[in-house]
């Protein structure tokens, strides 16, 4: 049997929401656990932000398995066979046009393979057009935030270079341990470096600085929290490193435009059980061909 090419818009799962802006094509969608996924190809380049639930692709640079939160970038022509290996899960994917693409080649030389982005302002971004495209935003609000996202692409594969392996264990801990007070030296002793060209190193290869880069991963964990739990938002910000609640606050209104109250009504419809779509539009979609992959 042939293998199956995807085509601009198009992903495996069983689609809630499809909206098509100006060369960009958002998507949400369940995983289906009655079906298999077969190896297949997407015709454009995309971004694959993880909802709910494990993902595992076999692209080139995809690197091992995913948890929520999670945002990936594929190339034209990513060949995989994806799946959630507990047959559950959800996803949002923005599918690019090739004009589209070609305007951000423009900016940065696109990569070749599959990148993990680590950035959570892009996280930010692409949580911002899964809601909008969920809620039935305005398509000039949204063709922006999916150019602030391919743009935020540009400005990481511009910037990030095969960082040394040392760089990436130093990122990783920082991440992993967002949550703590950890220092230089600390992070520094972990990678085998000295704090000062640790510093040095990290904003050339990142873009900022180490503590810049927590302060983001806090953030981005608060909100998950905020989104997907009914946990206190006083909880949730000591959970997540902050002083309290109200510096959280302050930090989700600059990097979300909104208060973390109202962000956790706005993904309502996003967390939990997929919300009920008209039959039709399962019928129509081949996202539902296959277990929900991308």
């Amino acid at each position: 049997m042939a293998q199956p090419t995807l085509q601009h818009g198009e992903f495996f799962g069983m689609r809630e929401v499809r909206r098509d802006v100006a060369g960009f094509s958002l998507s949400i969608a369940t995983a289906d656990p009655a079906r298999q996924v077969a190896r297949h190809t997407h015709e454009d380049a995309h971004f694959i932000l993880l909802l709910d639930g494990h993902y595992l692709s076999s692209a080139r640079g995809a690197g091992h398995l995913h948890a929520e939160p999670a945002l990936i970038y594929n190339p034209p022509g990513t060949t995989h066979e994806d799946t959630f290996p507990e047959h559950c899960g959800r996803f949002a994917g923005v599918s690019v046009s090739a004009a589209r693409f070609a305007e951000a080649a423009e900016v940065a030389a696109p990569s070749e393979a599959a990148i993990r982005m680590w950035e959570p302002g892009a996280l930010a971004i692409a949580h911002r057009i899964a809601a909008s495209a969920a809620q039935g935003g305005d398509t000039l609000a949204l063709e922006a935030l999916c150019l602030e996202l391919v743009g935020a692409f540009s400005r990481a594969h511009a910037v990030e270079r095969r960082p040394p392996r040392w760089l990436a264990r130093a990122r990783e801990v920082l991440h992993d341990r967002s949550r703590d007070e950890l220092t230089m030296a600390e992070v520094a002793a972990a990678a085998g470096v000295h704090p000062v060209y640790l510093a040095r190193m990290f904003r050339r290869f990142f873009g900022c600085t180490p503590g810049e880069y927590v302060r983001r991963c806090r953030i981005e964990r608060a909100a998950q929290l905020v989104r997907t739990t009914g946990r206190p938002l006083a909880e949730i910000a000591t959970a997540c490193g902050f002083v309290d609640q109200s510096h959280m606050t302050r930090t989700f209104a600059r990097t979300f435009a909104t208060s973390p109250g109202a962000y956790r009504r706005q993904y309502r419809g996003l967390a939990g059980s997929p919300r009920t779509v008209p039959q039709a539009e399962h019928e129509v979609s081949r996202v539902q061909d296959a277990e929900g992959t991308t």
